[in-house]
Parts: structure tokens; C-alpha cells; sequence
């Protein structure tokens, strides 16, 4: 990849977290459409606390156990915890598949009953890394399925593809991702089916120790095209400790 190439993939990014950031809510739909859009909903700055320990088996097999915090409405309200269990498998060099599963307790604050819920969640990633120089260009494509756990509705499932771009700054051990993500719902018994919500995403991970490393990012995630769409701003924290039992 050449300098130019390299800017004008940047730019790009940049372009999208400008107008996601927006309040605006011009879309192409609005503009050849009479019919005004639903506005979307903005219910306050969300924090993401992550911590996570990573035990490298072998040289392709690893397993990730970390615990998620998640707090709504301008930090101030527990949106929901989980734990969360993943298997890695490194097929070949920088290519890897992975299985996980998420044990979630919701914290359900609208509606008729509230408290918290239980739901579980799994997913299967394919991931590949690919080296163009002075960046880093990822990939990854996953299914997730989800379900309250004691109910017999039918599970949410989406196809999701991630993107991104990574650049190593060598003098002070941090990496600057930046990455877009897009979900598509399987056909459910509602309007909200097909590619209805996006991710982009700022992150900056620098390791603190041999075996530590820590992350900040900003996210907005904007729902597309939902009956009732939200819009979120996420900060987020992340810490994580790896042990290698191949040394």
C-alpha cells in the first residue's frame, strides 16, 4: 500500500466518524423520499469497562476469559454485565477462527417488567490480518446468536463484517486502530431485518508491561432504518493480562 493509498483509506474513516458523528440525519432516503425519516433517539454517553485474561496454550490455541461492565444514560445507570469465554484456533499465519459464548445479565429498565434478565450468546469469527507496509488492514466476519434464557421466542441472529486499519507507533508501544462494522439481522418476525446498525470506532492500546496491555476507544453506533432507531456514543476501558505456557 503507497502513502497516498494509505491517506485516502484514512480519510475515508475519517469522513464517516465526521458524519456519524453529526446530528443531522440526512440520508439518501430522505432526500429522494417524501415521507419524513423516524429521528433517531440519543439517550446520553455510554461507558464500557472490559477486563480480560488471556492463557496461550499452544502456538495456535488460545482461550480468553473477561468480564464486561456496561453503564447507560451518561454513565449513570447499569445497562448490563457478562462474562465472556472464547476459544482461538490460528489456522495459518494471521488467520484465525474463534468460538465464543457471553453469560449476560440485562439490566431491562423500560416497559411493563423490569429487573434483570439472563440471555446467552454465542458467535463464530473468522479473522484475517493483513500486513501492507507501514499499516496493518484487518478483517472479520462473524455470526452471533442470541436468546433469553427461559423463553422460547425466537433468538436475535446477525451476520456481522468488521474493518480496520492499525498503525504501530514503535517509540511508545501503542497502536492506533480505527475500524467500521456492519450488522445484518436474520429474517425475524418484525421491521428490523437486513443491515440495520453500524459501529465505527477509535481505539489506542499500549502495552504497560511485558504481559499487559491496556485500551481506550470511542464508538458511535447508529441504527439503521429501525422502527425505533438509537444512536450511542461509547468510551471505553480495557485491560488484559496474558500468560504464554509455550515459553
Amino acid at each position: 500500500m503507497t502513502l497516498k493509498n494509505f491517506q485516502l483509506v484514512f480519510m475515508i474513516f475519517a469522513f464517516q466518524f465526521i458524519a456519524a458523528n453529526s446530528e443531522s440525519d440526512l440520508t439518501s432516503a430522505s432526500i429522494f423520499e417524501d415521507e419524513p425519516l423516524t429521528p433517531s433517539i440519543y439517550k446520553g454517553l455510554e461507558g464500557w469497562a472490559i477486563g480480560e485474561v488471556s492463557l496461550k496454550v499452544t502456538k495456535k490455541f488460545s482461550i480468553d476469559l473477561a468480564q464486561h461492565v456496561r453503564h447507560k444514560y451518561d454513565i449513570s445507570l447499569l445497562d448490563k454485565y457478562f462474562t465472556q469465554v472464547g476459544f482461538n484456533y490460528e489456522l495459518f499465519k494471521d488467520f484465525k477462527v474463534a468460538v465464543k459464548g457471553r453469560f449476560i445479565s440485562d439490566n431491562d429498565t423500560e416497559g411493563n417488567i423490569q429487573g434483570i434478565d439472563s440471555k446467552f450468546r454465542y458467535q463464530t469469527d473468522i479473522s484475517y490480518k493483513h500486513d501492507v507496509g507501514i499499516v496493518d488492514l484487518t478483517y472479520r466476519l462473524s455470526y452471533q446468536n442470541s436468546n433469553e434464557l427461559g423463553m422460547s421466542d425466537i433468538p436475535n441472529q446477525y451476520a456481522r463484517f468488521r474493518t480496520g486499519v492499525n498503525y504501530k507507533i514503535k517509540a511508545i508501544k501503542t497502536i492506533v486502530k480505527i475500524e467500521g462494522e456492519l450488522f445484518n439481522q436474520f429474517q425475524k418476525d418484525n421491521q428490523d431485518n437486513g443491515n440495520n446498525l453500524y459501529r465505527l470506532t477509535m481505539k489506542l492500546n499500549r502495552k504497560i508491561k511485558k504481559n499487559n496491555e491496556i485500551g481506550v476507544f470511542y464508538r458511535i453506533q447508529k441504527d439503521i432504518d429501525r422502527i425505533e432507531p438509537v444512536d450511542r456514543k461509547i468510551i471505553g476501558l480495557k485491560y488484559s493480562h496474558k500468560f504464554d505456557l509455550t515459553k
